[in-house]
C-alpha cells in the first residue's frame, strides 16, 4: 500500500519539481494517507530507501568524507558542504524508521547538489519545512486544541532522537534521491504521546485572496500558541490572535477588538452581549477606583502574575474551551472565504452587526 500512495505522488510531481519526505515525530499512524491534495503521511519503517535510489546521506558522507579523512586535509568546496550535513551521522535505518510527510516542491537541483554553503542547504531544507507545516497547522487546528497539548504532533523535518532536522529531497527524473540534515528548530513538544491520525483526514489549504494568506498566518500562529512552554504563554499568544483576526493590518485596542470579534461570532444578541462581559475578565475590567485593575490579561502582562496562579485548572481549561471557540469561528469563516479580499468579512461584520441591532454606540 505504501508502495502505491508513492508512486501516485510521484506521478503527480510536475516536471521540474522534486518530491520531498521529512519526518514527523509524536504521529499515531497505522497506514499511509493525504492529508491535503499534495501531501502524504507515511507510517514508521513503511518506506524502503530502495524506493527512492537514495544514493547520499550524512552517514555515508560522514564514511566518505570525515571518517575517511585521517590525514586532517581541509575539506573544500561541496565536499565541506555536505560534510556538514553529515557530521549528523543520521543513518537510513534511522530516517526510514520515523514516520514520514511526503509533498511535491520547486527546488533548484543544480544548486541543491553543488551548495554555496551549508547554510544553504538548510535554508532548503526550512523551506521544504515550512511548505508541510502550512498542512501541519490545519491538522493542528481540525485535531488538537489549547488546553491538552499532550496530544500535539511534533514539527515537521524533525527527527526526533537525533535532535536534528533532516529531508529527502528524490528527483523522479534522474530516480535518485539525496538526505541533508541540520540544526534548524531550536525546541520541540516533549509532553505526552503525540496525535493519532488514524482515520480519515484530508485538509484543504487556504486559498490565494488576501483573506487566504491572513488565515494561513493565523493557522501559524494557533499552532506557536498550542506549541507555548506553559499555560500563561499560551493565553497571552491566544489573545494576540484575536486581536490579529480583528483587525490583521492595523493595531486596534481590545475594546475595539472585541466588537469585532464578538458580532462575527455570536449566535444571538444575549451570546454577544455574554461574550463582550467574557473579553473584561479575559482583557482588563475595571476594578475599585482605589484598587487594581482585574482581568486576566492585564494581571499576567502589568503585574507579572501567571495564569496558573489566577485560576485554578478548571477554570483554565474553561477559558481555553472559550478562546478555542473565538478564535476557531473566525479562522473557519477565514477558511471559507480564502479566495477573497479583506472586505468581504468587513461585509459579514457588518450583516452580523445589523442582524444584532446593534449600533456604532450599542457595540461596547
Amino acid at each position: 500500500m505504501a508502495k502505491e500512495f508513492l508512486n501516485e505522488l510521484i506521478r503527480s510531481v510536475v516536471p521540474g519539481d522534486r518530491l520531498c519526505l521529512l519526518p514527523i515525530a509524536r504521529v499515531q499512524i497505522d497506514d499511509p494517507a493525504w492529508l491535503s491534495r499534495s501531501m502524504v503521511i507515511f507510517p514508521p519503517a513503511s518506506l524502503s530507501p530502495e524506493w527512492l535510489r537514495v544514493v547520499g546521506w550524512p552517514e555515508r558522507d560522514y564514511q566518505r568524507t570525515l571518517g575517511s579523512n585521517s590525514n586532517g586535509t581541509a575539506l573544500q568546496g561541496d565536499d565541506l558542504h555536505w560534510s556538514k550535513s553529515g557530521a549528523t551521522r543520521i543513518d537510513l535505518p534511522e530516517f526510514f524508521a520515523s514516520a514520514l510527510l511526503a509533498l511535491p516542491l520547486r527546488l533548484d537541483w543544480n544548486a541543491f547538489l553543488t551548495p554555496a554553503s551549508h547554510e544553504m542547504h538548510l535554508e532548503m531544507l526550512a523551506s521544504a519545512m515550512a511548505s508541510a507545516e502550512t498542512i501541519m497547522d490545519l491538522v493542528r487546528f481540525e485535531l488538537c486544541n489549547p488546553w491538552t497539548p499532550q496530544t500535539l504532533p511534533g514539527r515537521a523535518g524533525l527527527l526526533q532522537e537525533s535532535g536534528f532536522c533532516a529531508g529527502l529531497f528524490y528527483a523522479p527524473e534522474d530516480h535518485e534521491s539525496y538526505i541533508i540534515a541540520g540544526e534548524i528548530l531550536t525546541h520541540q513538544v516533549i509532553a505526552g504521546i503525540g496525535l493519532d491520525v488514524t482515520g480519515p483526514l484530508k485538509v484543504t489549504p487556504p486559498g490565494n485572496g488576501e483573506i487566504g494568506s491572513i488565515a494561513a498566518h493565523a493557522l501559524r500562529m494557533y499552532s506557536e500558541a498550542l506549541e507555548a512552554a506553559n499555560e500563561t504563554s499560551r493565553f497571552v499568544q491566544l489573545m494576540s490572535l484575536i486581536e490579529f483576526l480583528a483587525a490583521p493590518d492595523e493595531y486596534v485596542q481590545m475594546k475595539k477588538a472585541k466588537q469585532m470579534i464578538a458580532r462575527q461570532i455570536a449566535r444571538d444578541r444575549a451570546d454577544y452581549d455574554e461574550i463582550m462581559q467574557d473579553f473584561l475578565y479575559l482583557s482588563s475590567e475595571g476594578g475599585s477606583s482605589k484598587g487594581p485593575k482585574c482581568g486576566l490579561r492585564h494581571n499576567i502582562v502589568h503585574c507579572g502574575k501567571r495564569l496558573e496562579d489566577l485560576a485554578d485548572k478548571t477554570e483554565r481549561i474553561a477559558v481555553f474551551k472559550r478562546l478555542a471557540r473565538y478564535i476557531g469561528s473566525i479562522i473557519e469563516e477565514l477558511l471559507d472565504h480564502s479566495d477573497e479580499d479583506w472586505d468581504a468579512i468587513e461585509t459579514l461584520r457588518s450583516v452580523a452587526m445589523a442582524e444584532l441591532g446593534l449600533t456604532g454606540g450599542q457595540a461596547s
